[in-house]
């Protein structure tokens, strides 16, 4: 059987691959909190308005959720950190390939 697509878990975690902005917040978060401003300072080159934005999303996908005694601190969900453990994977696939790569 050939297959036209891939199945839609696939097709959700490549969308929010896609979005480079999900994958840079979600690369600097931690499952501990993080105050809006230091993560203002790391992901550099979006607008405080679409950081909010972009946070926003994350939270309503379940990846990250606010600190309820402040609303001004995000951290990863359990559903966060396995996500970011795939980036983390990604990179090291990515280094082994340029690794690989400059070798030869």
């Amino acid at each position: 059987m050939a297959l036209t697509q891939l199945n839609l878990g696939s097709e959700l975690g490549l969308e929010v691959l896609h979005q480079r902005w999900y994958a840079l917040i979600l690369y600097q978060l931690a499952p501990v909190p993080t105050d809006f401003m230091e993560l203002r300072r790391t992901v550099r080159g979006i607008s405080t308005f679409n950081l909010l934005l972009r946070l926003n999303h994350l939270i309503a996908m379940g990846l990250i959720e606010t600190i309820p005694t402040d609303d001004y601190s995000y951290q990863l969900t359990d559903d966060g950190v396995q996500f970011h453990q795939i980036l983390t994977t990604l990179e090291d696939w990515g280094d082994q390939q340029l690794i690989r790569d400059l070798s030869c």
